[in-house]
């Protein structure tokens, strides 16, 4: 908290550890010299574990590999498919050569795989074990892995694309062409001289290097390739967002937390549990990206998991399992929760299955930035108020740039250390966000008040104007949240001519237990601006997802307009 109350909505949070002065491949070998057989990785419905000894010596191989392919610092490779281990074996060893891993989506269609392998240059691809039907998509973007003849690769829609790794066990048919490698046969490629490059390429990387690639989440237009140093990345998991009280409140220490990573692999949520290992010493739990509630519920219980993430929807379905009650919990300390704004009700309930309960709040280009401390003053916790984690600058501003009173609504802005170095191949964009000044423009709204404290208040685009009034989407799903019958809410502006925009209330329900349009309507009277009352309400089973797990709002609202039959004026 601030040690003088704050008249400008501006707070600095001093770093009370140093920073760690290593790249992510050196702190990896420091790590694994100093817990050599303790746990490093834990991938959980595949039961395979390593030490961090075994995920060193895994991750060299495959550098040693890309080595004997000729491959070199600021070279991009891409990588595509579900969490498994050798999604983690490519990072580490992409990252120990200064190579970028480029971590394409399955939810990404073929056109924009292509435009992105094509726009960055990737020069190789995995594909992971699974999902079953990867591989006929492999086929189908790249016929030449059955027809070429060449010696090398030549695919006609990503011209430099050199070779392919087909970690699928039935993929085994296609390995015999040069260039397409099964998983198993493309470690054995280096050979002693490989080996002795790949250590040395890493200890002469510099900590300020290109790391590694996070794309934005999609959920405003296209999704954007994020660069992140060694520094930003390793230090923002050391940090990381819910360590502002310190692990020795949990009655644990940093060696025996066990954390589990729920999403794909490919998104900022799982920066803390691809790092933190490395970063202090601890276990990741790494589970399936296709969010499965059961699993989670039994990985919890099973890997005595002590602090997890997840998003909004995942919360939602995890309380909702049949027979949550029969799990035992008790080793799960902690559980962050992001993706959206959280509502309350949402943090009340979750306390049945964990004892402490926070909000998370970040962005791609920045990593995560601020945390709600489960023993911050009770309203600020009812409503959802983050703090500044160590380290890092924030501020709100108007739309010329000026800092705001305190309780001033205004865009967040934020700077320091884990601020991202640019969007690869994209330099316009990059000026776009990340001013002259180093502050990353967040496009969310916020208001900070006389202690420091962030509440959100949605994205600055999500702003509906409707009769000349700026409306704030996150007011009304506020109390949306606190119907019964509603399981989640999201707030939308449909297109209108007499009005400009239209208030649509998109409401997860349960079927059996739904209420009507009118008694959302009548629930929402009075309790908020009278304009805000939504003409439209929409039910959902599933709320739309971006491939980071947030609702889509784009989406959403394509969904709308088709349902309401409404055209843009």
């Amino acid at each position: 908290m601030a040690t003088q109350k704050l008249t400008k909505s501006y707070i600095h949070v001093p770093k009370k550890e140093p920073f760690i002065g290593l790249t992510v491949g050196q702190q990896l070998y420091k790590m694994a010299e100093k817990y050599p057989d303790k746990e490093m990785f834990v991938f959980y419905v595949d039961n395979e574990r390593f030490t961090f000894k075994q995920m060193k010596a895994k991750s060299q191989t495959f550098a040693a590999s890309l080595v004997s392919k000729g491959l070199k610092k600021g070279d991009t490779i891409a990588i595509l498919g579900a969490n498994h281990s050798e999604w983690i074996v490519a990072l580490y060893a992409s990252i120990q050569l200064g190579i970028l891993l480029v971590p394409l989506r399955m939810e990404f269609p073929h056109s924009t795989i292509v435009a992105i392998m094509n726009k960055l240059q990737c020069k190789a691809i995995i594909l992971t074990r699974s999902p079953d039907e990867l591989l006929d998509r492999a086929c189908e973007y790249f016929p030449e892995m059955k027809s070429s003849p060449a010696e090398q690769l030549k695919s006609d829609c990503c011209p430099h694309l050199q070779f392919l790794v087909l970690c699928s066990k039935s993929a085994k048919k296609l390995c015999s062409k040069t260039g397409v490698y099964s998983y198993d046969d493309f470690m054995t490629l280096g050979n002693e001289t490989d080996f002795s490059k790949v250590e040395e390429i890493c200890q002469s990387l510099d900590i300020d290097d290109p790391c590694c690639i996070y794309f934005t989440s999609g959920s405003t237009g296209m999704p954007k390739p994020a660069v992140h140093s060694h520094h930003s990345i390793l230090n923002n998991a050391m940090t990381g967002a819910f360590f502002r009280m310190g692990v020795d409140n949990f009655n644990c220490n940093w060696e025996s937390l066990r954390y589990m990573v729920g999403v794909t692999l490919s998104g900022i949520g799982t920066v803390w549990g691809t790092y933190l290992p490395i970063a202090r010493g601890c276990t990741t739990i790494v589970l399936y990206p296709a969010f499965n509630a059961g699993i989670m519920a039994e990985a919890l219980q099973n890997e005595r998991v002590s602090i997890g993430t997840v998003l909004i929807h995942q919360a939602y379905d995890l309380l909702n399992l049949p027979n949550i009650d029969s799990y035992d919990f008790s080793n799960l300390k902690l559980m962050g929760m992001g993706g959206s704004i959280i509502p309350n009700e949402l943090r009340q309930k979750m306390k049945k299955l964990v004892q402490y309960t926070t909000n998370c709040y970040g962005m791609t280009e920045i990593l995560m930035t601020h945390m709600g401390d489960p023993v911050d003053p009770p309203d600020k916790l009812a409503g959802a108020a983050t703090y500044t984690i160590d380290g890092l600058e924030t501020k709100i501003v108007d739309d010329n740039g000026i800092i705001v009173p305190v309780e001033t609504v205004g865009e967040i802005l934020v700077r320091g250390y884990s601020a991202f170095k640019y969007y690869l191949a994209d330099d316009l964009q990059t000026k776009e966000i990340k001013d002259i000044n180093g502050w990353i423009h967040t496009g969310d709204l916020g208001v900070m008040d006389e202690a420091g404290y962030l509440t959100m208040k949605g994205r600055k685009k999500d702003i509906i104007l409707k009769e000349g009034v700026n409306l704030i989407p996150v007011e009304l799903e506020a109390v949306l949240h606190e119907h019964p019958k509603v399981l989640a809410a999201m707030v939308i502006g449909l297109p209108d001519e007499r009005v400009g925009e239209e208030i649509c209330a998109c409401i997860r329900v349960d079927r059996d237990n739904s209420p009507t349009e009118e008694d959302i309507r009548e629930f929402c009277r009075g309790k908020v601006y009278a304009l805000l009352v939504p003409k439209y309400v929409i039910f959902f089973d599933e709320f739309p997802t971006t491939p980071n797990g947030k609702y889509s709002r784009i989406e959403a609202t394509r969904i709308a307009k088709k349902a309401f039959n409404i055209i843009a004026y």
